[in-house]
């Protein structure tokens, strides 16, 4: 079972289309816009999270750019506005969580997992807070007010 992500993203025009990663396309600043994914896309985690079977995805972080991620889902959450995919991450070696609207492509591979015993979702939520938190202050930082 696979997904392949079809965005809907139109190249930046004075009609307020998007580029593929969401942001407005204006040269003085990007602001993300809401993103969108498939149900296919749920439906293929929550399926590989109850079978526990490995996942390979696209990934397209805000810091790395994209990257292929094998990952052990664990979990969907609800954070901030946006839905994750709680995993290990064979990458990075450590539980990493992955907006779903950044997914470009998910196979569900014939690979099955044991799930680990120090999976802790409480810790990782706390640690998803403290990384937004710490998120939205550089961006305050970095926030220049425009000349008129």
């Amino acid at each position: 079972m696979s997904y392949q992500g079809r965005g809907n993203y139109g190249r930046n025009d004075r009609n307020g289309g998007n580029d593929r990663n969401g942001r407005d396309g204006d040269n003085d600043g990007y602001s993300r816009k809401q993103m969108h994914y498939s149900p296919n896309l749920l439906s293929s985690i929550n399926n590989a999270i109850d079978n526990q079977r490995m996942v390979s995805l696209e990934y397209d972080s805000r810091e790395k750019g994209i990257t292929l991620r094998d990952a052990e889902p664990m979990a969907v959450v609800y954070k901030h506005g946006k839905r994750h995919l709680v995993g290990f991450c064979h990458l990075r070696s450590e539980y990493r969580s992955f907006r779903l609207d950044r997914i470009s492509t998910l196979r569900v591979n014939g690979a099955q997992f044991t799930r680990r015993e120090d999976f802790d979702l409480e810790k990782i939520e706390s640690q998803m807070d403290l990384e937004n938190a710490s998120r939205q202050h550089e961006e305050e930082d970095d926030y220049e007010e425009p000349e008129n």
